[in-house]
């Protein structure tokens, strides 16, 4: 659900608050289920000659890959680029506008407005030294 919360905001809200808990745990057996089918198919049949620690590794891997594969492409989904009406901004904008600003540039902005030391920030942090002693 955070995912969503998080990378889907609009397809999450269009889903009612009263919902959302039976929509996400139904999202998740269904995603269990798929898991359990995948990586049995992708671990395939025992190997002649696989000893036990090989075989624990196949299975393990099977799962993993049956894991990530079923994440990608019922749970951790990029937000519909349908989903967007036109006076909405996309998600490109949304991941952009959400940034965190760059606190050293930021105050080296504001320390120094008219851009007069170097521009390299370990060489501007000497720089800045030296001027207030």
């Amino acid at each position: 659900m955070d995912h969503w919360r998080v990378a889907r905001p609009i397809s999450f809200e269009r889903i009612p608050e009263n919902e959302r808990e039976t929509f996400f745990q139904d999202l998740g057996e269904q995603a269990q289920t798929q898991m359990e089918s995948l990586w049995i198919s992708l671990a395939g049949d025992d190997l002649p000659e696989e000893s036990m620690q090989q075989k624990e590794g196949r299975l393990n891997m099977a799962r993993l890959q049956a894991r990530e594969k079923v994440l990608a492409e019922m749970i951790l989904l990029p937000e519909d680029p349908d989903a967007f009406s036109p006076e909405e901004p996309s998600w490109e904008d949304v991941e952009e506008a959400n940034q965190p600003m760059d606190s050293l540039a930021e105050w080296i902005a504001q320390e120094d407005p008219e851009g007069e030391g170097p521009e390299e920030p370990q060489e501007w942090l000497e720089w800045y030294s030296r001027r207030q002693q």
